[in-house]
């Protein structure tokens, strides 16, 4: 029973961390999205006018946090950072999975290419081969990641292509932007060649370039270790908004652990940022 009505642990944490730091979100459709135990993490402002439909009161928070002002404060965060076993075997599969198909930027050797304008042409036709050639690689790879995701191969053949084919880009945007060399404002593909912006625009990239290269400096503050990318990169092949699902359902089921591994792992790592991911 938390803050005037019946509600799980999870939730009692989703309110009181809103309420406490005055939280705005957005809802991405049409605000009214089905929140459930499933579907819960995907949108937080449904997920919010839930909490006040079904009763919970911000003056019990209010009241709350008061009375824990007296108490020590400790106690609750450590429990709050505390993963289970059964999350901690997620997160071993998944970090494994994630470094055994993407090598990191160290164990890379760099090198680059000629980039003057006497050799322009055949770079770019040149960079146009190397760069196909490079993203047949990663998607194989990408897909022995998959299959090493809990619960994906239980899917059908069916859904198993529709999610790789749906996330397969985004990972791997997400796997090329932890390579970002922000000096050089360069980006290491898997062979080791490194490009420039310039370079990347006309290996294929085109007028993706400029958002890929953005996207890498966001994520530059947030230091992600290899199992925060591995566990982004299975949220994101694992999500039952995807079109054209036969089983949509069992996907979220298989999302829901990954979410809440991802959460309490990013806490964990940053004590000191524990409303980073509310």
């Amino acid at each position: 029973y938390h803050y005037g009505v019946s509600a799980c642990e999870g939730c009692k944490g989703f309110f009181r961390r809103s309420i406490q730091k005055n939280m705005v979100y957005t809802c991405h459709r049409d605000k009214n999205c089905i929140i459930n135990k499933v579907t819960r993490n995907r949108c937080q402002y449904c997920r919010l006018q839930k909490c006040f439909a079904v009763g919970m009161s911000k003056e019990s928070v209010r009241n709350d946090r008061n009375k824990k002002k007296k108490e020590s404060p400790k106690l609750e965060l450590a429990e709050s950072y505390e993963l289970s076993a059964e999350q901690e075997t997620i997160i071993e599969k998944i970090r494994k999975a994630h470094q055994e198909t993407f090598p990191s930027l160290c164990q890379l050797g760099k090198y680059t290419t000629n980039s003057s304008a006497d050799h322009r042409v055949r770079l770019d036709l040149g960079l146009w081969d190397k760069f196909s050639e490079l993203a047949t690689k990663c998607i194989i790879k990408i897909v022995e990641f998959a299959k090493r995701v809990p619960g994906f191969t239980a899917l059908t053949i069916a859904d198993q292509i529709t999610l790789l084919k749906a996330a397969c880009l985004d990972i791997l945007i997400l796997r090329i932007c932890t390579r970002y060399t922000p000096d050089q404002d360069t980006m290491t593909f898997s062979d080791g060649l490194t490009l420039n912006r310039t370079q990347m625009h006309n290996a294929g990239f085109g007028p993706l370039t400029d958002l890929v290269f953005t996207f890498a400096n966001q994520l530059l503050p947030m230091e992600m270790d290899d199992t925060e990318t591995g566990l982004l990169s299975a949220i994101c092949l694992i999500s039952g908004d995807r079109q054209d699902l036969e089983e949509p359902s069992k996907v979220d089921q298989l999302q829901e652990p990954l979410l809440e591994a991802l959460k309490i792992y990013v806490r964990k790592r940053r004590p000191s940022k524990p409303h980073m991911f509310p």
